[in-house]
């Protein structure tokens, strides 16, 4: 379920900074979102297993790696600063938050699934 929360937010951010600033580094939260919100969802159906939040687990991981370094940005901005193209700062820098907080739910789920089985 969290897999599909997060990827209907990762959805919104992408689809709100394209609507706000046109800008074609909002299409990495889209295409995470998507990914993310189809593999919950398969999850949901299917039952999860140590394979299928493994996946979902390094989808999430990954792009939590790229889209890291808009962080040093992300809290200049938030602490007042001007920095060069805001919004895709706050739109990848946000999507590094929300991928993080997947990998630390996914990480739990996949331990629980494991001592389950």
């Amino acid at each position: 379920m969290s897999s599909v929360v997060i990827g209907l937010l990762l959805i919104l951010l992408g689809a709100g900074g394209f609507a706000l600033s046109s800008s074609v580094a909002s299409v990495v939260p889209v295409a995470v979102g998507a990914v993310l919100a189809l593999f919950g969802r398969r999850i949901m159906t299917r039952g999860p297993s140590s394979s299928r939040i493994g996946a979902v687990l390094a989808v999430s991981a990954v792009t939590m790696i790229f889209t890291a370094s808009a962080m040093p940005r992300l809290a200049k901005m938030v602490f007042g600063a001007v920095v060069e193209r805001p919004g895709d700062i706050f739109v990848i820098g946000t999507t590094a938050v929300l991928c993080l907080v997947h990998v630390t739910v996914s990480i739990r789920s996949l331990i629980r699934t494991r001592s389950t089985s």
